[in-house]
């Protein structure tokens, strides 16, 4: 959940739109988020997820026919429990697995035990997934999950 809002933007160091995220609804729990062009108003990819406790596992899929690009998925239960429910679990790092859409493996995301998040995103085989809506979306789900 993203602070209630349903549309945030992200910019430049200029203050230029580059885009936009839009939730499917204001209280957005698990669901659909829009990422879509500044310039030119056209939606990019959907970033989707299921309602998890244990894990969460992010779709990247083309806005226009909905197929699947890759999928992001979280390391297990215990680790995402301790995140969750632990008096410092926010500060315990994350690790995501990258996949294509035949969910082959092909990089990881991943911070370090710290205050504010910092990601390494490592993509082995850039042809089969769109790089900068990974990149993107990184960053929205942190910012949608804020753990």
């Amino acid at each position: 959940m993203y602070e209630e809002n349903d549309t945030f933007p992200f910019v430049d160091a200029d203050g230029t739109e580059l885009l936009t995220v839009e939730a499917s609804s204001t209280v957005n729990i698990a669901g659909e988020y829009v990422l879509t062009d500044g310039r030119t108003g056209e939606e990019i990819v959907v970033l989707d997820n299921d309602f998890s406790l244990l894990q969460d596992t992010w779709r990247l899929r083309d806005a226009e026919d909905g197929s699947l690009l890759a999928e992001i998925t979280s390391r297990g239960g215990l680790i995402t429990a301790g995140r969750k429910l632990l008096p410092v679990g926010q500060f315990i790092g994350h690790r995501y697995e990258i996949t294509d859409p035949e969910g082959a493996a092909v990089g990881t995301i991943e911070s370090g035990f710290a205050i504010q998040d910092r990601y390494d995103i490592t993509i082995s085989d850039s042809s089969s997934v769109p790089v900068d809506p990974i990149v993107v979306g990184t960053v929205v789900i942190d910012a949608i999950q804020d753990t």
